[in-house]
């Protein structure tokens, strides 16, 4: 069985306890045959994908207690994999949204943690920074590579410790959520999203 998140920029494909990314093109050139329950969050593939027949499309099954309507699949799917708590899918954009008595009751997005180093970038050459790692909350950056990396993890950082008023455990995923969950002391799972379609599959379509 392969499970498809298909992002706004590439599909992340599950097969065998491993994930792959691959782009639009590849998806439908190599997977076509391939017996596929998948969620989009794009909707200029949405055609597309009606047209496979072999391809479930979970998106119908997937529901949260508190959802609103245009509510991301991909978010709601990553609140279904676990219990209570705070939940960061880092990619492309940030969401941060919180579970409780297994019902979402808010959340927020944010430009992802790249884009806003290419923001950066644009601004001048000399902004530019190649990697992120762990910031002191405690202490202001003195370098500008120091400042650069604090800038952008910073104020994700103090967002979520802001709402995270009763002390929820907190999990992370997506491309950079490991990123975020070193400085958060949070759960790092890159297979959150693929364990609540899993839940979803076993408990509607097996």
């Amino acid at each position: 069985m392969y499970l498809v998140d298909i992002g706004n920029r590439f599909a992340h494909i599950f097969h065998d306890n491993s994930v792959v990314d691959v782009s639009y093109d590849e998806l439908f050139l190599k997977y076509t045959n391939k017996d596929i329950y998948y969620i989009n969050v794009n909707p200029n593939l949405t055609n597309k994908l009606m047209s496979i027949s072999n391809w479930v499309d979970l998106a119908p099954f997937i529901k949260i207690d508190g959802e609103y309507e245009g509510m991301g699949v991909d978010r709601k799917a990553l609140l279904l994999s676990r219990g209570d708590g705070i939940y960061i899918d880092a990619g492309s954009a940030i969401t941060i949204d919180i579970k409780e008595n297994n019902k979402f009751i808010g959340g927020t997005i944010l430009p992802g943690i790249w884009r806003v180093k290419s923001c950066y970038e644009d601004i001048s050459p000399r902004l530019k920074i190649d990697n992120l790692s762990s910031v002191d909350l405690n202490t202001l950056p003195k370098t500008t590579k120091d400042a650069l990396n604090y800038g952008i993890i910073a104020p994700i950082i103090f967002l979520v410790k802001s709402i995270n008023k009763k002390d929820f455990d907190i999990y992370c995923t997506g491309g950079d959520g490991n990123i975020l969950a070193s400085n958060l002391d949070a759960k790092y799972d890159k297979f959150l999203v693929f364990e609540g379609m899993k839940k979803v599959i076993k408990e509607y379509l097996c």
